[in-house]
């Protein structure tokens, strides 16, 4: 049996939502996954305006230090 069968065979016994997390995982470790994000994240960088950029600014400092308990 060769990697590839062993790795499918393995697969096969997997619950759906496990096949879930190795679908995204694979997307991850796929060349053209990792260009497409740096090429998105290139063509987003520095898009906010000045004044939301200071807005957001302002949010994140006002917010950053608390923690919702809610959350957990």
């Amino acid at each position: 049996m060769t990697l590839f069968d062993s790795i499918v065979r393995d697969l096969r016994n997997l619950p759906e939502p496990k096949l879930v997390e190795v679908a995204h995982y694979l997307s991850r470790l796929h060349p053209r996954s990792h260009e497409q994000r740096r090429t998105a994240l290139l063509a987003t960088a520095g898009c906010m305006s000045g004044e939301d950029g200071e807005d957001f600014e302002r949010a994140v400092k006002e917010e950053a230090d608390r923690i919702d308990g809610d959350t957990w």
